[in-house]
């Protein structure tokens, strides 16, 4: 008999699924950050914190996966089969609901992606900033908000713009001392600066 899930543990850096793979299995994160992301051309589309149910157009479409799915840290999931995962949905509507608002949400931010084509390199990492933010990966010192794990290769996959283009941004942003800079780690000092900057607070802009 097929378990309806399955715990699973990986190491950061893992791969959990690579695009064009065929597979149908819906992935539950319980603890630790993945990213979903493309490499070619390279992109990072979202970062996913614990209690997000990735993957799960696959069993809907029955298409192969369109990204990667890789561990930022070391995490643990459950592994649950798509005929099981569809099941689910039909006999449970607080999953349907949730399910339909994360589709709503995947639909949303596509549109962002396309209003960002004509927003400044500013605005555009400030705003791949705050989803980082969002995700729940940052951890909160007395200096500000720490987030490692983060090249300024990833943040140009994130923001969708050149390396060089971050590079010259992040300057800015430590001008002002809103950001410090380390290896593949930096820190939010003033994230209010970073809200503004990304008009955060204008949700019709967003």
């Amino acid at each position: 008999m097929k378990p309806e899930a399955h715990a699973v543990s990986y190491p950061k850096g893992a791969i959990l699924t690579r695009a064009g793979e065929h597979s149908d299995y819906v992935v539950y994160l319980r603890t630790g950050h993945v990213k979903s992301c493309a490499q070619d051309p390279r992109a990072i589309f979202g970062i996913h914190g614990p209690g997000s149910m990735i993957g799960e157009l696959a069993p809907l479409t029955g298409e192969p996966r369109s990204a990667d799915l890789v561990a930022l840290t070391p995490i643990d999931v459950l592994h649950i089969p798509g005929d099981v995962f569809l099941k689910l949905l039909q006999s449970n509507p607080q999953v349907h609901l949730a399910l339909t608002r994360r589709l709503a949400r995947r639909v949303r931010e596509l549109g962002e992606v396309q209003e960002e084509s004509f927003l400044t390199s500013e605005r555009r990492l400030a705003r791949a900033i705050l989803r980082i933010v969002d995700s729940g990966i940052g951890v909160e010192g007395k200096n500000g908000l720490t987030i490692a794990g983060f090249s300024q290769s990833d943040l140009a996959d994130l923001a969708r713009i050149s390396r060089e283009s971050v590079s010259a941004v992040l300057k800015e942003f430590k001008v002002r001392g809103s950001v410090s800079t380390g290896r593949e780690r930096f820190i939010i000092h003033d994230k209010t600066a970073i809200e503004v900057l990304a008009m955060r607070r204008d949700r019709s802009l967003i």
